[in-house]
Formats: C-alpha cells, structure tokens, sequence
C-alpha cells in the first residue's frame, strides 16, 4: 500500500509496517539446522544399541598344490585300482613284455621289443599303431595321448660303460616324452634284480650282475631328479624278503609268474597325483630360473 493512501485511511504519517514472514521462516530453519546437527554428530548415549556396521567376509586363502619332490622315489600310497591303468603306457624291453603277459595288469599300453635299449628308441618298426609300424619316438608322437608313462631300460645296456653318454642319451629320450606326452605324468623304474647263480647256469653275459644293476639304478636316480620324473623302486619292492629265491625267475633275468604280480603291485601303491607332479615341474623351472645369471 502506499504511503499517502496509507496516512489518509488511518491518519498516521508513519510508514506501513514490511512484511516480515519471510524473515520468521528463515530464522526457523536456521535454529533447526543449528539444533539438529549437533545431535546428529553426537555419539550414542551409554547403554543404547551400537549403530550396524557392514560384514566383511575375508575371501580364503587358498591352499597351495605340494609339488612332488624328484630328488626321492615316489613314496607308498594306498593302492590304485585296475584301472588307473586305462591310459599308461609301458615302454621297455622283454621284461616288460613278461609284464604284460604275466602281472595281470588290463587295460594298459605296451611299446615293448625283446632286446631293446635306450640306443634303440628311433629304430623304425617297432610297433604298431592302428595299422602303422613306428619307432617308438614316431609312436609317441603319432600315438594316442596317455595319462601316464612308465619307462623301463637298461639290461640290455649293463655292459655299456660310458656313462656321461648313457645320460645324455637316456636324458635326450625323457625330455622327448615328456615333450610329445606333455600331459602324462612320467615314471622311470629301476632296474629289478638278477639272480647270479642262474645266470652264469644259462650262459647270460657275464656283466648281467646285481653289482651292475645297482650302479646303473644310481644312473636312474640322477636322471629322475635332474629330468623331474617320478622315480619307482622297483628293486626295492622285488628284494624286500632278501635275494632272489631260485624259482623267482627263469634263467635268471626273466620272472615267474608271482614276482611279475609284486612288479605290479608295487606300482600300484607307488603312484603321483598329477597336479602334484606338475607343481613339481613348475617348482623346478622356477627354481632353474632362479639359477640364471
């Protein structure tokens, strides 16, 4: 209103009053603000309930693959059952073909030849695979892939006398299994022993002796430990009870029956799991690695 027709309507010379709502509202929330901030930031009156706090679930550590010690024979284990061995194969000479014709073993593969050594692994022919004849480097290669691997050599190389050759041959073919069967966990066996008095009976080299067998089952141990595969003590298994007994074998080299199914038996309880074997190859390439300049 203004302030003449103001004067004339209630004959004050005095200027209206302003409006003053505004003001009133603002000064409410101002003392609103002011009293409820405090209260907010205030911590809980003793004996009240604690505000909630969010759970966290700490995410487990998990727990890490042993890896598979090269430097020891594969330790004992409970048994395996028959057909663990629906994808191994064997390779080796004619005790290993009286393994397969007298243990019981089912379900394996054999690439067997009667005389073979580690000198002999590229010799053309000495298997078949569907239909085709093959060394057993070209079987490897060509071949069906297999779980497991069991290698076993060295009668035929007792009177072979140069042993850095012997280990670089013989390391030369494990490095070659591995690298065609990279999914096999590999086992390398020792040599089983001899019975002396009847190989001199039937006339065997004399170099086939359990002096021999031994000093070549050392070969084996350094190969297994510095080519990471499994080690199986097959001599132990086979000379537990002492000697060889005269029926154990048949000229002295070859098992009966019985003794064949003890082979087995000790490679049934004598085995590795592969994802400890393979904690075991990384553990020791890292530790090859580490050696490098």
């Amino acid at each position: 209103m203004s302030r003449s027709l103001y004067s004339q309507l209630t004959g004050n010379s005095s200027p209206p009053p302003r409006r003053r709502l505004p003001l009133v509202l603002a000064a409410i929330a101002l003392g609103v603000v002011l009293v409820t901030v405090p209260v907010l930031s205030r911590a809980p009156a003793e004996g009240a309930d604690p505000l909630p706090t969010a759970t966290v679930t700490p995410t487990p550590t998990p727990t890490p693959t042993p890896a598979f010690d090269f430097t020891q024979p594969a330790p004992k284990t409970d048994p395996v059952d028959m057909d663990y061995f629906s994808d191994a194969l064997f390779i080796g000479d004619s005790r290993t073909h009286g393994l397969e014709l007298y243990s019981g073993v089912k379900g394996a593969t054999f690439y067997v030849y009667t005389g073979l050594s580690i000198f002999g692994v590229n010799n053309p022919g000495l298997v078949t695979v569907d239909g085709q004849d093959y060394s057993i480097v070209e079987a490897l290669e060509k071949g069906p892939r297999f779980g497991k691997i069991y290698i076993a050599f060295g009668m035929n190389e007792l009177g072979y006398y140069n042993e850095e050759n012997y280990l670089r041959t013989f390391g030369v073919f494990i490095e070659e299994v591995k690298a065609l069967q990279p999914n096999a966990v590999v086992y390398l066996q020792n040599l089983a022993p001899v019975d002396e008095a009847k190989c001199k009976a039937y006339g065997q080299a004399s170099c086939i002796t359990n002096a021999r067998v031994e000093a070549f089952n050392q070969l084996f141990a350094q190969l297994a430990r510095e080519h990471q595969v499994v080690l199986v003590d097959v001599y132990s298994a086979l000379t537990a009870d002492g000697p060889l007994p005269d029926d154990a074998t048949s000229d002295g080299i070859h098992f009966k029956r019985p003794w064949y199914e003890t082979w087995l038996t000790c490679l049934m309880e004598h085995t590795v799991d592969p994802a400890i074997y393979q904690a075991g190859q990384t553990h020791a390439d890292d530790m090859e690695g580490d050696k490098e300049p």
